[in-house]
């Protein structure tokens, strides 16, 4: 019984205080639509305190294993808020990014863009990006500064991720059309 309790303990760890949104004991109906409960206490999985499933938990097993399964049940809680709960479109952005500079390089190449309107594009590109990532970026210190937890803390922070990946990008792309101007930097 303790063997099972200790190979299945792990499973529902991953489920406490993983909430994307911030959400402490989310009540049944639940705030968004990742609400689980597995247990039937009618507070979704995801945003449950482990402390309290470790207090039901202890009172069902012996001392000498309850020291054990707290120490295990605390580091697997610890790894499962550091990992991340989203996946960016790291790939994605990057190649149609690139594509798209490459088609415009293409049509300034084949003289269908003026080069003043192909820089432009881009220059405009990377502006918005770093004003966007930048933007994001601000809010979530303020929410980080001042604990407001709600529905768009993830959402902004996928934002704030995607701008960036696509400024990263730009950033490349940028000095590819300023690569002369770049190179007469490192001369001097």
């Amino acid at each position: 019984m303790v063997l099972l309790i200790v190979l299945l303990t792990p499973v529902a760890v991953y489920a406490w205080n993983d909430c994307p949104y911030g959400l402490l004991d989310d009540p049944f109906p639940g705030q968004c639509p990742r609400y689980l409960d597995s247990n039937q206490n009618q507070v979704c999985d995801h945003s449950e305190s482990p402390s309290s499933t470790i207090q039901n938990n202890s009172s069902t097993t012996s001392p000498a294993t309850n020291t054990s399964l707290n120490s295990n049940l605390i580091s697997d809680t610890l790894e499962a808020n550091s990992t991340p709960t989203e996946s960016y479109n790291l790939i994605p952005l990057a190649v149609t990014t690139l594509i798209l500079y490459l088609i415009s390089y293409l049509l300034y190449l084949e003289s269908y863009l003026q080069r003043k309107v192909f820089y432009t594009i881009w220059k405009y590109v990377l502006l918005a990006s770093f004003a966007l990532a930048g933007a994001t970026g601000l809010i979530l210190v303020v929410f980080i500064n001042y604990g407001i937890h709600s529905s768009w803390n993830l959402t902004i922070d996928f934002w704030h991720a995607e701008f960036a990946i696509i400024m990263a990008v730009s950033t490349f792309l940028h000095l590819h059309l300023y690569w002369k101007q770049v190179k007469r930097i490192f001369k001097k």
